[in-house]
């Protein structure tokens, strides 16, 4: 299983690209565009703890990561969906959340199967 801290700067990552091809590739420059790459960088603030294997700062990332993954997908209208760059970033970025959510909570099921932290002690 891939640690959290690599999940969540992958993930980050690509928030931070797509939210910008999105404001960069329209003309108008949107302004929502930007939630995530501001969200992608609060993501990146938060990798330091979680290599620390903070579980406070991993439950809040996976709540969050989930929330912004649920928004993101809300934004596509199905009735108007075509294979444009706003819809095909806004699928990118949801889908990115929702994977990393699942390694955060395979993560959280290894722990606690194995009781005593050992999931952690080959990167102390």
């Amino acid at each position: 299983m891939v640690h959290p801290y690599i999940v969540n700067t992958v993930n980050a990552c690509v928030l931070i690209i797509a939210g910008l091809v999105g404001y960069f590739g329209n003309a108008a420059n949107p302004p929502t565009a930007l939630i995530a790459p501001a969200f992608g960088v609060l993501l990146l603030a938060c990798t330091y703890h979680l290599r620390k294997h903070n579980s406070f700062v991993l439950n809040t990332v996976t709540a969050l990561t989930l929330l912004m993954g649920i928004t993101t997908i809300l934004r596509i209208d199905p009735d108007t969906f075509s294979w444009n760059m706003k819809n095909t970033l806004l699928l990118l970025i949801g889908i990115s959340c929702f994977i990393a959510v699942a390694f955060y909570i395979g993560t959280f099921i290894r722990e606690r199967r194995m009781r005593n932290n050992t999931i952690y002690k080959d990167d102390l």
